[in-house]
Formats: C-alpha cells, structure tokens, sequence
C-alpha cells in the first residue's frame, strides 16, 4: 500500500510537468502569432505609404525670364503646411519684400505671373504651379548674381501626416522632417504688387 501513494504522486508530478510544456508550447505560438501579425501591418502600413507619398521638385529655369515652379512628381497629393521665401536665411512674406532684402530698396519692381499657395494647399500628383514668373530681364540678372542668398523652403505633408521641406538650395531629396513649421507671419502671399 506504501508503493501505491508513490506511484500516484510520481504520475502527478508526471502530468503537472506535461500540463506546464503544453501551456509554455501555447504561450511561445500565440507570441510568434503575435508578432507575425504585427509585422505584417507593419508591411501594409510601408505599403500603403509609398502609395500616397508626394515628391515636390522645385525647378528654375533662366532664360528670357526667371521661372520658379513647383511640381508634385510622387504618387499622392502633398498637402502644403509652410511655404517660406527666404534672403539670407531670413523669411520674408512677399516677393517685393524678398527682392528688396536681396537687391536693395531700389530694386525694380519684377513684372510676370505671380502665386501663392496657402497653408493646407493640396497639389495632386501630377501637378504644379508656376510660382514665380519674372519677364524683366534687368531683375533676373540681378537675381541671378544674387541666387546664393536666395532660398525657398516648401514643408509638406503627406496625407497619412508624413512631412517633408524641400529648398532650392539643398539637397536633391526632399528632408524627411516630424512636423512642418507653423508661422503665419513668415508664410509666403505671393508678389505683394501694388494693385
């Protein structure tokens, strides 16, 4: 009878130690589980922001004039949260304020196609604006001499909230940045002409 105890205990210890296998087997499958299905949205989320990423290019062109324009060559629309024209590394809020920081407060008054862009503007993929069009040729010469000292700085946003800036003078890619800068006062309006 002495044996009988023995046995039944040594089967116990027996089945608790497979019962403790079974739930550690358990736990290890549902965290790899776990984190297959976190990578996996991982993966979608990369996915599904590479098909709405926008890419604004800022090109200018020197010719008879003086073209500055801005175009989204990416696959979705960029949301546009600040637009700065700088001289100096300083915003300024106009064009003619700009040029007269650049070329002094006897700078001709430039003569083309003007716009601006609002904060919250979308351009579509695809598309662009003619931000600056300068006609007069004395102006773009002297701009041109100048061009160092001259910057424009676009922040924009995808619409998952990624954000960029993108600059003349800088690099190629855009800057991939955690939020864009909010400044009304500093935000380009655009030629700034008298009516």
């Amino acid at each position: 009878m002495n044996g009988e105890p023995d046995a039944r205990e040594a089967r116990e210890v027996r089945g608790f130690r497979l019962d403790l296998l079974i739930a550690i087997c358990a736990l290890l499958m549902s965290t790899l589980a776990t984190g297959a299905s976190w990578w996996q949205s991982r993966v979608v989320a990369t996915q599904l922001s590479s098909q709405v990423w926008p890419y604004l290019s800022i090109t200018t062109t020197a010719g008879p004039g003086l073209v500055l324009d801005i175009s989204n060559d990416g696959l979705g629309p960029a949301v546009v949260r600040s637009l700065q024209l700088t001289v100096d590394d300083k915003p300024y809020p106009t064009l003619v304020s700009a040029m007269n920081a650049l070329l002094g407060p006897h700078a001709p008054q430039p003569h083309g196609r003007f716009a601006s862009i609002g904060v919250g503007s979308v351009i579509r993929a695809g598309g662009d604006i003619v931000l600056i069009k300068i006609e007069n040729p004395k102006l773009v010469t002297a701009i041109l001499a100048q061009s160092r000292r001259f910057d424009l700085h676009v922040c924009y946003c995808s619409i998952l909230g990624d954000c960029w800036v993108r600059t003349i003078q800088g690099t190629h890619d855009p800057a991939r940045v955690n939020a864009c800068p909010v400044d009304g006062a500093a935000h380009y309006e655009g030629a700034g002409l008298p009516p």
